[in-house]
Formats: C-alpha cells, sequence, structure tokens
C-alpha cells in the first residue's frame, strides 16, 4: 500500500493526496517553527535552571515560616504554603521529565507559566506591599529571555506583566493606601530594566541566528551543509529502533561536473550546482532531509520510505535535473540508495554503504544510473 501511494505520487498526486500532505506539512511546519523559535539550552543548562527554581522555593518558604509574621493573614499562610510546595513537586517533576526528553518547547511553557503563578501567589499573600516577589518577576523574565531566545523573553515579559497587572488590582485598595515615591520609582527602574534587556537580546538574537543560519546551511544551494546534515539526522536515527520505522538514504554525485568548471568556469559551475539543488528540492517532500555533502554530491534522507520509493524519486530527480549547460556540457546524476537500518543503523554506516554502491554502478552501469547497496544497478 506505500508502494502505491508513492508509485502515485510520481505520477502526480490526487487533489485529496495533496490537500492531505499539505495540511500534514503543515503541521509538521508549524512544530518545527515552535522549536526553531526556542534556543533549547542543553540537560546541564536545564539543571541549573531546576536547581535554582528549587532554592527559589525554600527561600519562599523560609521568607514565610521564619522571622517576623509576613503573610496576610493565617488563611494566607496556610494557602501561600501549599502553594510552594506544589511548586516544589512541579519542579522536581519538569526535572525529571528534563532529564529524559531534553527537547520539549510545551515543558518550558509550563515550567515558565508554574514560576510566574508561583510568584503572583506570593506577592498576593505578602503582606509588604513592596514584596521581594516582583524581583523574581524580573528574574523569571531574564532567566527564560537569556536561556531560551528572545521569544521566550517576550512571552515571560507579558506574562509577568499581565499577572502582575491582576495582583495589582486585586490588592488596589492596599497599595494605594500604602504608595510612595520610593515604590513607584521602584517599578519605573524595573520596567526600564526589561525594555532595555529586550532591546539587547533583540541584537543579540539577530547575531545568532545569522551565525546559526551560515553554519549549517550550504551558501551556494541553500541546502544543509554538513553540520546542518547531522543535526538534523541525528535525532531520525536514534528514533529508527524505537518507532521500528525506516530511512532509505540516496547519495548522488553529479556526473560532467569538472568539465563545465574546466570549459565554461565556475559561474558555470555554481548555475549547475543551483539547478540539481532546487532538482531535488521539488522531487522531495518537506520532511525530508536534502544536504550538499560535498563540491558536486548531494544527500537526501527520506522518512518512512523504502526501496521501491526511493526509486521512484530517484528517477524524478534525474528526470529534471537539465542534461546541458551552456549548451555544451553532459550533466547526469548517478545515484546510490540505501535503506536504514537494514544497511546500518546510523548516517556514517549506511552512507559508505550508499557511496559504494555509487560508485560501483558508474563502473557497472556507466554515469547515470540508480543503484542499490547489494542490489545492482536499477533499470
Amino acid at each position: 500500500m506505500i508502494g502505491d501511494r508513492r508509485q502515485a505520487e510520481v505520477a502526480g498526486p490526487s487533489p485529496r493526496r495533496r490537500e492531505s500532505d499539505r495540511l500534514g506539512a503543515d503541521r509538521r511546519l508549524r512544530l518545527r517553527r515552535q522549536v526553531d523559535r526556542l534556543r533549547l539550552p542543553t540537560w546541564e543548562e536545564q539543571r541549573t535552571q531546576f536547581i535554582t527554581r528549587f532554592l527559589f522555593g525554600t527561600l519562599g518558604l523560609a521568607y514565610f515560616n521564619v522571622g517576623e509574621v509576613v503573610a496576610r493573614s493565617s488563611h494566607y499562610w496556610v494557602a501561600i504554603n501549599i502553594v510552594h510546595l506544589v511548586y516544589l513537586g512541579l519542579t522536581g517533576l519538569y526535572m525529571l521529565h528534563a532529564r529524559w526528553r531534553v527537547v520539549s518547547p510545551r515543558r518550558l511553557r509550563l515550567a515558565m507559566w508554574t514560576d510566574i503563578l508561583g510568584v503572583s501567589a506570593v506577592a498576593l499573600a505578602d503582606v509588604h506591599v513592596m514584596s521581594p516577589a516582583y524581583l523574581v518577576y524580573l528574574v523569571i523574565v531574564l532567566g527564560n529571555g537569556m536561556r531560551y531566545g528572545l521569544r521566550a523573553f517576550a512571552e515571560a515579559a507579558l506574562s509577568s506583566v499581565a499577572v502582575a497587572a491582576l495582583v495589582l488590582g486585586l490588592r488596589f485598595g492596599d497599595y494605594l493606601d500604602d504608595l510612595s515615591v520610593a515604590s513607584v520609582f521602584f517599578i519605573m527602574f524595573v520596567g526600564i530594566i526589561v525594555a532595555y534587556s529586550y532591546s539587547l537580546m533583540a541584537n543579540i538574537e539577530r547575531t545568532r541566528l545569522g551565525l546559526e543560519a551560515a553554519s549549517r546551511n550550504d551558501a551556494l544551494t541553500g541546502l544543509l551543509n554538513r553540520r546542518g546534515l547531522k543535526e538534523h539526522a541525528d535525532g531520525l536515527f536514534v528514533a529508527l529502533t524505537r518507532n521500528r520505522s525506516s530511512l532509505a538514504v540516496l547519495f548522488a554525485d553529479l556526473d560532467g561536473f569538472k568539465a563545465i568548471n574546466d570549459i565554461h568556469g565556475h559561474d558555470a559551475g555554481d548555475r549547475a550546482l543551483k539547478e540539481v539543488a532546487q532538482a531535488i528540492m521539488v522531487s522531495v517532500r518537506t520532511t525530508d532531509i536534502v544536504a550538499r555533502f560535498g563540491g558536486d554530491e548531494f544527500l537526501v534522507i527520506m522518512p518512512d520510505t523504502d526501496l521501491e520509493q526511493a526509486t521512484a524519486v530517484a528517477k524524478r530527480i534525474q528526470a529534471i535535473v537539465p542534461p546541458v549547460i551552456d549548451g555544451q556540457a553532459q550533466l547526469s546524476l548517478t545515484i546510490g540508495m540505501g535503506l536504514a537500518p537494514l544497511h546500518g543503523a546510523d548516517l556514517d554506516t549506511v552512507l559508505k554503504s550508499v557511496d559504494s554502491a555509487m560508485y560501483q554502478g558508474k563502473l557497472v552501469a556507466g554515469r547515470g544510473a540508480i543503484c542499490r547497496v547489494d542490489g545492482g544497478a536499477v533499470a
């Protein structure tokens, strides 16, 4: 059935199938954009933040239970102690989840909202107008921004302002009676610090995104480079055993590329590489990974794809690649293909197999062949 679906794609998918693929791709792209908007730190970085949360939670308990009475009433004292215990418990659960699954935008947001609501409960229960909780709002905003990027900074800032405003509204009478010049300036200083920090974070974020794009993508074709390929492919290969799925890997070499450079110059060679990159991109799905692996070598990784389906895609790519450049040099693609985990459980192992199949195909079947690992040339 899967093979029939792929063959249908080669012949031309139906409008209903195109719409289904488009919607599925849109959902995957939304998830990818959600991840990309957050700078996802390592487990070690997140562990440090969780330890900091435990420290703040413990200090909060001490604040309400050691020394003078700071709770507005006995009812508030009981409630705020329960809040602190729940906060510490949730933080422990988030920490365990982060140890198991490092990348989780939903958990990051849940933890942020747990911080904001916990601090807001402290501000609501504290008898003091200028509660230390308002400084913790600032810590939450700066901490999320510096660890997770500009988007997280903005979310934390807007959420903190909204919830803090709700607390101010609930205690408006208390605050109005005790309002002073010092408290007004305190609020103004906090606002200025947040605004200035956001401006700095925006500049840092733009620089970071530019550097990351330059380090992961090939400047000429716009495809992933080797570093970007490894980052995207590692997760797919790790999930192979767990999901019991398969990955088809195509390794393509551009025949005649040296002749283009020698005869027509590097500008013509660059145009050829761009056209081949475009031919590959329009022939695969949005969920497939495409990279420029070397000077005239390209790699395609296709999740949930068997060799028959991969063969159809390889033929489609070859059909789109222009046969000539500047009216003279002959172009073709020789493609080797393999399947993970059948031909290897990691990218390097599969790549060695498909690379060998490709060059063996050139020797046996000539340029423009499609060769499978241990399967010979495809007609």
